[in-house]
């Protein structure tokens, strides 16, 4: 039997997608969003598998998939492999290895499947940057300064209780259940 090397063209647009996608040629892991700092987040894995590739000569082995791939970032992939004699039972898929040869029983019919695998990486999620005045209308908490925290500074309207020849007298009720402790009280001019 002669061994002779052939080249299979597969078509990435067609097949079976679990969490992948074809963009300009390329197979990619689906994105799901970005976060805070304009960054995709992509599934955690996804695969491709092709449709049955009819091959007229039967194959005993296969080594290697010459391809053209492009590694973003950490992500990883793995190829696998599976074949059929009659198109309808398929045998389990066998990853391929760069440079070893997977021997399989000869048949008419190939299939390949491809597993990407994404780098985790940490995000920055904003949930709320506090910028916006007046958003949360709890008289307890600020947010106008870019955060949120419990308020500290009150500014209390003081009634005019008398008017002496020397000046006013102005009081303020401060109700005992609203604070924890007073730190201090400033009163400034008007």
């Amino acid at each position: 039997m002669a061994i002779q090397e052939i080249a299979l063209d597969i078509d990435l647009s067609i097949g079976v997608f679990q969490d992948t996608i074809v963009e300009d040629q390329k197979l990619k892991l689906r994105v799901l969003s970005q976060d805070a700092d304009g960054n995709s987040i992509y599934t955690a894995n996804g695969s491709w598998e092709s449709t049955p590739i009819r091959i007229q000569d039967k194959i005993a082995s296969f080594k290697g998939v010459a391809a053209n791939v492009d590694v973003m970032g950490g992500a990883s992939y793995k190829i696998y492999w599976t074949t059929s004699e009659d198109g309808f039972e398929w045998g389990a898929y066998e990853e391929i290895i760069a440079d070893v040869t997977a021997p399989k029983s000869p048949a008419k019919y190939a299939k390949v499947k491809i597993e990407i695998f994404a780098e985790k990486e940490y995000s920055n999620f904003y949930i709320d940057d506090f910028k916006e005045k007046g958003k949360y209308s709890n008289p307890f908490i600020e947010s106008d300064a870019g955060s949120l925290g419990l308020k500290k500074t009150y500014q209390l309207n003081m009634e005019r209780a008398a008017d002496t020849p020397t000046g006013i007298l102005l009081r303020q009720k401060v109700e005992n259940m609203k604070f924890k402790k007073v730190d201090r009280i400033r009163v400034s001019k008007g």
